[in-house]
């Protein structure tokens, strides 16, 4: 059977998006399915290797640090250092948080892809049942807008979300908390990489990721 469960056409001039987990993957047009497959297989082997060295719950910061250190083993460079937001007592809604944190980094395009990727999750069953039973298994999630920039790179810009004693809510929206008592850290970092070190790394990562894939679902507006 294969893993992606429902594939739907692209976005009208914005590309798609997959759930991967408790991942959300959004794509601007131009990006192949090996570009996404590239992005999902790197995610996946970063996110398997940095829960092996460190526990997301109590070192957020450290797994963060080495899950970006297992992209640029892959061929993904580090763009900067990594922008957090800390709220130990936190209310309102992730996603705004998130745009804030970024507002000097990450267009206004971006930012609206991402929040459309996060509306599409919110109206398909299947896809917010794989996404928040993930997140609630593992207090956390991560999303990223992937797109090719101006230099013909592949960018991408993965943010971490660990929520900590939040209820999570039996309502699609439970990324907006309306109670005391939560702990938000959102650690979010850009990373660039080469169509030739794609090609360089594509095969050897495919293969390390050939038998832990999960389940995938594809979204489009309207589904």
């Amino acid at each position: 059977m294969s893993d992606v469960l429902n594939s739907i056409s692209a976005l009208p001039d914005q590309g798609s998006a997959t759930v991967m987990g408790n991942n959300l993957l959004s794509y601007f047009s131009g990006l192949t399915a090996e570009d996404k497959r590239f992005v999902k297989d790197s995610m996946r082997w970063a996110e398997y290797r940095a829960d092996l060295r460190h526990d997301r719950n109590s070192e957020p910061a450290a797994w963060f640090e080495y899950y970006s250190g297992v992209l640029w083993s892959v061929g993904w460079s580090l763009e900067q250092a990594p922008v957090i937001h800390v709220d130990k007592n936190f209310t309102g809604n992730a996603l705004d948080v998130w745009a804030r944190s970024l507002s000097q980094q990450l267009s206004r395009e971006k930012v609206g892809l991402m929040k459309e990727a996060f509306h599409m999750l919110e109206t398909h069953s299947d896809a917010i049942d794989v996404f928040r039973g993930s997140a609630r298994e593992w207090s956390d999630f991560r999303f990223s807008p992937a797109q090719y920039n101006f230099n013909r790179e592949l960018e991408i810009v993965v943010s971490n979300v660990r929520l900590l004693d939040a209820k999570w809510s039996s309502t699609y929206l439970f990324w907006t908390i309306q109670h005391t008592g939560s702990e938000l850290d959102i650690r979010s970092r850009r990373f660039l990489i080469r169509s030739a070190a794609i090609n360089e790394n594509r095969l050897q990562l495919a293969a390390a990721v050939l038998d832990m894939r999960t389940r995938e679902i594809e979204l489009a507006r309207g589904a």
